[in-house]
């Protein structure tokens, strides 16, 4: 914060300075009592401090701006800063999960939530699609929809889309060569994320038809078409209102006639 500009600062980034600081001294303290060998030192227990601040709500994020000699009736911020050890940290902390690939942020669905609708979720602990799906499981996407000010039928179509199949690669078994008939050469392997739900593969046609699912995980998708399915619009379902849609062509190559050389194939007259 400066006071000569009357910049205002998000709070968490002024408490997170602080903290930053005081950090900093006990560092600091803590060196000097090793280096020095002192038999008696002081550490920093607590620290409060009067905040003279005017308060500003940006798109629902709190702002303080400091308040200056001339400006009347500033809010009084009163914080106090304490020690605490590290299984009280533990014990009253948010646990950090692990990373994961499959987990999709709300911020990756575009503009599918505007700003405000995102911050609301995630100030109800919602920050993944995992976790909107995971309502929709437990039945209580509607309550959550009232909590959030969020329409309901805008919440389900979100869900729908945020849940459906995402593919990202389609390959055929097999190679170019030898009988196509074969039933073993006849194979798509679709893979991607969501193409499971409920442990139920999604319907899937290709050129308007539908396809028999041999084998199925959530990240990939074997599929037995037809000799004239290995190319064309495929289509995977879950749900009707967001289905998945994309062109492939996985059609046998053909090798390329021979060149004939200067002109003549090589063929008798």
């Amino acid at each position: 914060m400066n006071g000569d500009t009357g910049e205002a600062v998000a709070l968490e980034d002024f408490i997170q300075a602080v903290q930053s600081q005081l950090d900093t001294a006990q560092a600091r303290m803590t060196l000097k009592a090793q280096n020095d060998r002192l038999p008696l030192t002081f550490a920093i227990r607590d620290i409060s401090m009067d905040l003279k601040a005017h308060l500003e709500l940006n798109q629902g994020e709190l702002r303080i701006r400091p308040a200056g000699p001339s400006d009347k009736d500033p809010t009084v911020l009163h914080l106090v800063f304490t020690a605490i050890t590290k299984p009280m940290i533990e014990e009253n902390a948010v646990p950090m999960s692990i990373d994961d690939k499959n987990e999709v942020p709300l911020s990756a669905l575009g503009d599918e939530f505007d700003p405000a609708e995102r911050r609301r979720l995630e100030g109800i602990g919602v920050r993944t699609v995992e976790k909107l799906n995971e309502m929709e499981r437990r039945g209580i996407s509607g309550s959550v929809g009232r909590i959030t000010r969020l329409a309901p039928d805008k919440l389900e179509q979100v869900l729908a889309r945020a849940s459906r199949p995402m593919v990202d690669d389609v390959s055929r078994d097999g190679t170019d060569a030898g009988d196509q008939t074969d039933e073993l050469r006849q194979r798509l392997r679709v893979k991607g994320r969501n193409l499971l739900r409920g442990g139920m593969p999604p319907q899937v046609m290709i050129a308007g038809r539908p396809v028999n699912v041999v084998q199925a995980h959530d990240n990939e998708l074997v599929l037995a078409p037809d000799h004239d399915q290995l190319a064309g619009q495929m289509s995977l379902t879950h749900d009707p209102r967001a289905p998945t849609e994309l062109w492939f062509d996985q059609q046998p190559r053909r090798p390329l006639p021979a060149t004939p050389v200067n002109g003549f194939d090589g063929a008798q007259p």
